[in-house]
């Protein structure tokens, strides 16, 4: 039933697409966070759904409905064009017989793709409202679903995210699922209708909840970050201390006894195999990074048994850890940092460094630029903390998962970008228009 349902939603939707190239691409990056066909049983399975949107939209922008000179240039459109080029070269000079490299490597290109078209779109305040509902109803909704399971299961629920996909693992999930809480608050905040309002509010509550419940170790840090920031930084401080401390209480009450024990291994790092197994994957993976720093080993060559062994013995970048060989099969990375260098090299870690960190700047120019704008432009400054939010929660949850070419972040540094080109443009328009006025005046 739900596969006749979502397919007629599709044909109802195309003809929106065909007469407006902006509604195709919404769908687009929609499609790509659901990634819907993981939740049917029947005749869409196997429906390529997002690759129908993705190549609408690129062919309604090679036929003109978008005209080429709209596209507003800015440096990460750069860095994502240097970063794709130099992960191609990766691709092509990594170690044979990765079943990985394949893969991910069309993970990274597809995210970079959809984020580098984006500034043909998001052009207005409207544009960038209806973005943060699709990452909201895309990567939003598999954190709802989880927390409502864990609460219907009081907490005995396993999450899991969509089969096939970064997501599917719970700790990559968890800590995903904290880069939507900012957004979510944004558009609380600026909703206009009272229920929408509510309905954003409620569905943080749910993912919070998800995220705790999952027992992810990745996600609860990310998760506290989102409320440590909210409580030192945000303008609604009582909200922030209401949803924090809802947090912590429904945490306590559905949280099994399990998930409370794997959480109190955080400061007990020394003697948790979980977390000394993430320090070989790094050592082996910094070692990789060592041997081949200019393209690395390839996407995820660490995961590769002999690669693995191969590296296993060399001490890396963590040489002055006193460690054993390992015994064990080769594990993942555990984190975007070192995931990256070992599969990019450090001169691919170095762009990915470049491209998670620009967001500071731009941060600080929106800023400034709202500060002279005035009260008209106060949504522009909120965007933008949330934003940044949004990113401090990859780099810090990201330190211990797989997901340095997650789309999502790829979205929210290039939405960042767009919104200081967007700032810049109108405080520029402003001091035209006084410039004029006080002309007219002269005369």
């Amino acid at each position: 039933m739900r596969d006749l349902a979502f397919a007629l939603m599709v044909l109802a939707v195309l003809p929106l697409a065909f007469v407006r190239p902006l509604n195709a691409y919404l769908m687009w990056g929609w499609t790509a966070m659901l990634a819907p066909t993981t939740y049917f049983y029947g005749f869409m399975v196997g429906a390529r759904v997002n690759f129908l949107f993705a190549i609408l939209t690129l062919v309604l922008l090679l036929l003109g409905r978008v005209q080429w000179r709209a596209y507003q240039g800015n440096p990460v459109t750069w860095l994502y064009v240097l970063f794709a080029f130099h992960a191609t070269l990766a691709f092509w000079f990594g170690y044979a017989g990765n079943p990985h490299d394949a893969q991910y490597y069309e993970f990274l290109v597809k995210g970079l793709l959809f984020a580098v078209v984006m500034p043909y779109f998001v052009r207005e305040r409207v544009h960038f409202h209806a973005m943060f509902i699709v990452i909201a109803l895309g990567l939003g909704i598999h954190g709802v679903l989880n927390g409502l399971k864990s609460i219907a299961s009081a907490g005995g629920h396993l999450m899991e995210g969509p089969t096939g996909t970064m997501l599917d693992d719970r700790n990559h999930l968890s800590t995903a699922l904290a880069l939507v809480l900012p957004l979510l608050l944004y558009l609380h905040t600026y909703a206009a209708n009272r229920v929408l309002r509510l309905g954003y509010l409620g569905a943080f509550c749910v993912i919070v909840l998800a995220i705790l419940a999952g027992g992810s170790r990745g996600g609860f840090v990310a998760v506290s970050v989102v409320g440590v920031w909210l409580i030192l930084t945000t303008r609604r401080k009582g909200l922030a201390l209401v949803l924090v401390a809802a947090a912590v209480v429904g945490f306590w009450a559905l949280a099994p006894e399990s998930i409370l024990e794997r959480m109190s291994t955080i400061k007990e790092a020394d003697d948790d195999s979980s977390f000394m197994g993430r320090v070989f994957a790094w050592r082996v993976s910094s070692a990789i990074a060592l041997s081949n720093p200019v393209f690395g080993g390839g996407f995820h060559a660490v995961q590769v048994q002999s690669i693995w062994d191969s590296f296993k013995e060399s001490s890396g970048l963590l040489g002055f850890l006193d460690l054993p060989v390992p015994t064990f099969r080769a594990k993942a990375a555990h984190s975007i940092y070192f995931e990256v260098m070992g599969d990019l090299g450090f001169v691919g870690l170095g762009i990915f460094l470049c491209i998670v960190l620009r967001p500071f700047s731009s941060r600080r120019t929106i800023k400034r630029a709202v500060a002279k704008l005035g009260a008209p432009y106060q949504w522009a400054g909120d965007m933008a903390d949330m934003l940044m939010l949004s990113v401090l929660a990859y780099l810090v949850g990201g330190a211990t998962v797989s997901l340095g070419y997650y789309e999502v972040i790829y979205m929210i540094v290039m939405l960042m970008e767009l919104l200081r080109v967007y700032a810049t443009r109108a405080l520029a328009g402003q001091g035209h228009q006084a410039v004029k006025l006080a002309r007219e005046c002269s005369s």
